[in-house]
């Protein structure tokens, strides 16, 4: 697969105290395309944006539960999935009635003793904190942020987890500047056009490409957002929504509050 090089097209900053847009942490696209979502950790609410990252009032709204920390659409478009790094729970939400559906822990899902052991009883805050579904069989992924950080497959339902992997030096994990130890996972986007998944790092302040069938990271591209002469990088990139059809890259930033877009280039 040909590599990509990211371009920084626009940014804009998208925190408002005012609606508890604080600290945005995860990001998806709508079903259309056309819109965006996005949860702030600190706030019991899902704030709907247009692509430059202007709030829509009218189409956001307040849930039951706070600590939220990724979000993603279900495949039919008609649900938003969310993850609670608190309590490593899934959260289905009707987007038309705008009710919680669902609350699954990880604990209580079957197969769960398969990957027990990376889930301490004393949480070590590095819980989930990423979420996408794959549209071409509705599976969805998690990511758990690090120590260690771990991909997780789970049945289209959200009650099986399928399979696991560690994300390691082994299958291409690597950072010039941020040892194993310390390199964390973020935000998560299933490619619909090339059937892999991007994954945020925020240490890392990077992109990798990942090819779950192969089990291998393609390429990693830096979030470069200055041209100066020593570039700049985003600061915590917690959210991500990649648009293969537009070539398209959306980042949240938690510390800046920002959107930034990216357009994906073919090398």
């Amino acid at each position: 697969m040909a590599p990509f090089r990211l371009e920084l097209i626009r940014r804009r900053r998208i925190g408002d105290p005012g609606l508890g847009l604080n600290e945005p942490s995860g990001l998806t696209l709508n079903a259309d395309g056309t819109g965006l979502y996005t949860v702030s950790d600190d706030t019991k609410a899902v704030f709907c944006m247009d692509l430059h990252g202007h709030v829509l009032i009218n189409e956001s709204f307040f849930v039951s539960v706070e600590d939220l920390e990724g979000i993603a659409i279900s495949a039919d478009g008609d649900q938003l999935l969310a993850v609670q790094e608190e309590t490593n729970s899934l959260i289905t939400i009707d987007i038309a009635t705008r009710r919680e559906l669902h609350r699954r822990p990880l604990a209580a899902m079957h197969n769960y003793a398969t990957i027990a052991k990376h889930f301490p009883e004393t949480p070590n805050n590095k819980g989930l904190e990423g979420i996408t579904v794959n549209t071409r069989n509705r599976h969805v992924f998690v990511v758990k942020e690090g120590q260690p950080g771990l991909l997780i497959e789970l049945d289209a339902g959200c009650s099986t987890i399928l399979s696991a992997r560690l994300l390691t030096k082994a299958n291409g994990f690597t950072h010039p500047t941020v040892g194993p130890d310390k390199l964390d996972f973020s935000g998560l986007s299933y490619d619909s056009h090339r059937d892999t998944l991007w994954i945020a790092s925020d240490k890392g302040k990077c992109l990798f490409h990942y090819d779950w069938n192969g089990d291998a990271v393609l390429q990693r591209l830096d979030l470069v957002i200055s041209d100066d002469t020593k570039p700049k990088r985003i600061r915590k990139a917690e959210g991500l929504a990649v648009d293969p059809v537009q070539g398209k890259v959306y980042v949240v930033s938690d510390r800046d509050a920002c959107l930034y877009v990216f357009k994906l280039h073919d090398q």
